[in-house]
Formats: C-alpha cells, sequence, structure tokens
C-alpha cells in the first residue's frame, strides 16, 4: 500500500482517496450518513469513476463518522416526500445499490459503526465486510416500521449475508452486533478500530492484484443469478415498497421513528 494518500475529490459528504490502487470512498454526511437522493447520486457517481478508473485496482467504502457506517434512508426528507420524490429516490438508490453489487473491481465495506436499514443494505453490495471492533451492530428494522423491505434487494442480498442472517434482520426487525453478525458468516473480519481502515486497504490491494477480468467473471458468476432474481421481481418489489411507505401504517411507523430520533 502507499504511504500516500491522494484526495480525489473532497465534497462536503463524500471524501474520495486514493492509496496505491485502492480507491477509498468516506462517507461524511451529517451524523448518520443517512441517503436522500443526491446523497445517492454522489455516491454512485463516485463508484462509477472508480469502476472506469484503470489505476483503481479496488474500492473501499468507508464512512467518516467513528459510530455510524450508515443509518439508512434520511426520514427527516423522504418521509415528507411526494410519491414521485419518493420513486426517484428509490429508483437513484437501487442503482447505487446493484452497481455496487456487480463492481467489476474488490469491493470491501469498512463499518466503522452502525450499519442500519439502508446501511445494512450498503454493506451487504460489498465482496467482503470488515467491522470495528465495539458496540457497532447491522440490520434491517423495516418491519417494526410497517414497512415492506424492498424484495429486489433482499433477493441479492441473500446471496452475500446468507439466508440465516437475512431472515433474522428482515423478520425481526432488530440490529444485531457485528459479533453476532460474524458468527453467522454476515461479516468476514472484525479488526481494532484504529487498524480497520488500513486493513480494509491492504485486504483490497491483495484482492486488486488478480488479474481483473478473472475476478469480476469470478463475481459474476457468483452473483448473476441472484441479480436476475432480483432484477425479476424489481418492478413488483418496487411497488410494493413504495405502497408500503405511503400506506397508513407506514406512515405511522415513519411518524413515530422520527420522534424518537427527534
Amino acid at each position: 500500500m502507499s504511504a500516500h494518500a491522494v484526495t480525489i475529490d473532497e465534497p462536503a459528504d463524500l471524501l474520495v482517496e486514493d492509496r496505491g490502487g485502492v480507491r477509498i470512498l468516506a462517507m461524511g454526511r451529517g451524523k448518520a450518513n443517512a441517503m436522500s437522493t443526491e446523497f445517492a447520486a454522489a455516491l454512485h457517481g463516485a463508484a462509477l469513476r472508480a469502476q472506469e478508473d484503470p489505476a483503481v485496482r479496488g474500492v473501499v467504502l468507508t464512512s467518516r463518522s467513528p459510530k455510524i457506517f450508515c443509518g439508512g434512508f434520511d426520514l427527516r426528507l423522504l418521509a415528507r416526500a411526494g410519491r414521485e420524490d419518493f420513486a426517484r429516490f428509490v429508483h437513484t438508490f437501487d442503482a447505487l445499490f446493484f452497481d455496487l453489487f456487480l463492481l467489476g473491481k474488490p469491493l470491501i465495506a469498512a463499518l466503522t459503526g452502525h450499519a442500519v436499514a439502508g446501511g445494512a443494505l450498503l454493506a451487504a453490495t460489498a465482496d467482503f465486510r470488515f467491522a470495528a471492533e465495539g458496540p457497532g451492530t447491522i440490520g434491517l428494522p423495516g418491519v417494526r416500521l410497517g414497512i415492506h423491505m424492498p424484495r429486489h434487494l433482499l433477493e441479492a442480498a441473500r446471496s452475500t449475508v446468507g439466508e440465516q442472517t437475512l431472515t433474522r434482520w428482515a423478520l425481526l426487525g432488530e440490529t444485531m452486533p457485528f459479533r453476532e453478525a460474524r458468527e453467522l458468516g454476515a461479516i468476514d473480519r472484525i479488526v481494532p478500530r484504529g487498524r480497520l481502515l488500513e486493513e480494509a486497504v491492504n485486504f483490497a490491494e491483495q484482492l486488486g492484484s488478480a488479474s481483473s477480468e478473472v475476478y469480476t467473471a469470478i463475481k459474476r458468476d457468483l452473483r448473476g443469478t441472484a441479480y436476475e432474481k432480483a432484477r425479476a421481481v424489481l418492478p413488483e418489489g418496487r411497488k410494493a415498497f413504495v405502497a408500503s411507505w405511503f400506506s397508513e401504517i407506514g406512515q405511522r411507523g415513519l411518524a413515530s421513528a422520527l420522534r424518537r430520533g427527534s
């Protein structure tokens, strides 16, 4: 790994750095890296640029917060959005999710802290997940809000975090400690917080030293069936998710979550 980090771009909510042949995408939007349409689009654009840059051999997705990797969707914005604006967000997040899921280069998620709802789904796109020691948790609380999980995203995540993990995340609606997720195979390595980024970068560089064409082909072989299943149910999944979001039960759940967070 190169001893020097080269800053490529530094907008307010995303820090992009190259360390040797590894590109780091470090989220830094507010306290929780909550996903808005604009933030998801910015992250998506950065991922596509990493994909297209021949000098980039691997990618690390992480957070600038020591406590939260990603807290999911920005409820303060999206709970008040109309159907058209919310549908635009869903399309934007789906594009981000699937291009990360099939990224043609090694992708490591370095979880500094909690990965909740959309944050857990983002983590699930990675080839491998490293997590910092400490109180971090990961999971999908949708059922407790009365909101369906996007079926098309679940179909893809099934292939990366496993059936048992996904069942517990989706049906219990609880986040689990990183160590429990490690025991279930959803997290690959737990490391001291101060070494998290370094170990993730080193691992991405190690993976990136192999033939990129072969790595990409094997990754698509592993994930291709899940991707096709996800695409097959995508229209139905989007429709059910949006309908659930705007249902009476869903709106009550969102209002309750906003009150708890205020």
